[in-house]
């Protein structure tokens, strides 16, 4: 699956890719700089390869940082605040330590400036800057690796004039952690350090809350979290509620894939639980048949939640790995219940998207008897008589095979549309009923029907709401 969650496919993608380079004694040397630094070439980023193939040790091997979003091997950022990017390199020497090494841009030249004492064995989670305490100058955070629980130690340095290969940047704090998150967990529009810690042998699991100022850091708040889940995923600090509460919002995995959801609320300086509802038992809790992530879903500044809906109507012999399901975005209210902010459609194998308006009803999903994984039919249904009419088909086809389907669905007078290609394949809305001209809406017609945003949709409307999902 492509999207089955964004943070374990990253971080299997990438420990594939440092082990194919480990497997392979691939060296820098041997590395194209488009993969070091992304697909776009430029005569900086060449001279930057470079650099970085002179300034490697000998015998030195490429590694990745495990949690970042890009997928280039040299992270340029501002680390000392003078408005200027470094270049920052993560490589493992012939002992399989892994060290960052950090080149200065002088002159239109890239040189190298120094290299962090400290190393890991078992890779770098996180690498990035911050302004933890709003002065305007930046932090940087290094998330090492370590053997054991927590499973990383997190370095917080400042990077200042004077610094170089003798007098290195020494950790400010040096602080656990298994999952981190940063962001405005109190509402003081400053943001917060939240780290979990999870004991998988005792089932225990915290999160502490830091703030970073004048150099020192100092945990402001904890609270215990659901010990019993197999790793927590994702920890998103924010506003959690339109009422003007902020807070914390963890994805965990539990099961070989499903996930769960913990809110908890900054109120008068503790965090306070807010999902699950601890009173009212187990069998109110959301368990996600397949692992899903918060986040901002709608664009609104509040974080949501996902759960999983199952479409309805499904035939009661369809196993449950093969059901389908709606992703719902729900939203604290700030008292005592959650409201679904927006929800869509995704493919089991997690190739597309289809936005699912408010103002839809009455509809459902299902498998197409004749189709694959992704090919699916959304239909009218009425839930009182069990009853569904297709209204269309979404079908993934090969590009192979694109120019013989489209001749067969002209022959068949069929009415489709071609959504979008991607990955060798293309992505096409076969509605069930013949074109007409008696069914060629005027002008002012498709305009009060776009408005409106009724089910079923026509092909503006299904072009508008269909959305192909990122690669992994």
């Amino acid at each position: 699956m492509k999207r089955r969650n964004k943070i374990r496919r990253r971080a299997l993608l990438l420990s594939g890719l440092l082990a194919l380079f480990i497997l392979s004694g691939c060296s820098f040397t041997a590395t194209p700089a488009d993969l070091l630094l992304g697909p776009r070439s430029s005569p900086d980023s060449a001279a930057l390869a470079a650099a970085v193939q002179s300034e490697l040790p000998s015998r030195a091997k490429l590694t990745v940082v495990m949690q970042e979003t890009t997928n280039t091997a040299v992270l340029k950022m501002d680390a000392d605040g003078d408005g200027r990017q470094e270049a920052f390199v993560t490589y493992a020497d012939d002992s399989g330590n892994q060290h960052v090494m950090v080149l200065q841009n002088v002159n239109g030249t890239w040189r190298k400036w120094f290299i962090f004492a400290e190393t890991s064995s078992y890779g770098i989670d996180v690498l990035r800057t911050a302004d933890l305490d709003r002065d305007g100058q930046p932090e940087l955070l290094i998330g090492w690796n370590q053997y054991g629980e927590p499973q990383h130690v997190l370095s917080i340095y400042h990077v200042r004039t004077g610094v170089d290969e003798v007098n290195l940047p020494k950790p400010i704090a040096e602080l656990p952690y298994d999952t981190m998150g940063i962001g405005d967990a109190q509402g003081d529009g400053s943001p917060e350090l939240g780290l979990i810690k999870l004991q998988r042998d005792k089932m225990q699991a915290t999160i502490g809350i830091y703030k970073f100022a004048a150099d020192n850091v100092q945990k402001i708040g904890a609270a215990a979290l659901d010990g019993s889940v197999n790793d927590y995923l994702q920890l998103k600090l924010g506003k959690v509620s339109p009422t003007g509460l902020y807070g914390i919002v963890a994805d965990a995995t539990v099961g070989a894939n499903s996930s769960t959801t913990t809110v908890l609320a900054w109120e008068a300086g503790k965090l306070v639980s807010v999902y699950p509802p601890m009173e009212t038992g187990d069998d109110q809790v959301q368990i996600n048949a397949r692992t899903q992530l918060s986040g901002d879903r709608n664009g609104d500044g509040i974080l949501d939640i996902t759960m999983l809906h199952e479409a309805p109507g499904q035939s009661n012999g369809v196993a449950y790995s093969d059901l389908l399901w709606i992703e719902q975005y729900k939203q604290w209210d700030g008292r005592s219940s959650f409201a679904v902010v927006g929800q869509q459609y995704v493919d089991p194998s997690q190739t597309y998207s289809i936005t699912i308006p408010e103002q839809w009803s009455n509809y459902t999903f299902s498998q197409l008897k004749d189709g694959g994984g992704s090919d699916v039919s959304l239909d009218a249904y009425n839930p009182e008589r069990g009853l569904h009419e297709q209204v269309l088909a979404l079908r993934v086809i090969p590009m192979a095979d694109w120019s013989k389907e489209v001749h067969q669905l002209n022959e068949d007078g069929s009415r489709y549309l071609e959504l979008g290609t991607g990955s060798g394949l293309v992505y096409v809305a076969i509605w069930h009923d013949k074109p007409s001209a008696d069914d060629e809406d005027s002008a002012d017609e498709q305009q009060g029907r776009k408005a409106s945003g009724l089910f079923p949709p026509d092909e503006a409307e299904i072009m508008q709401l269909f959305r192909l999902l990122p690669e992994a």
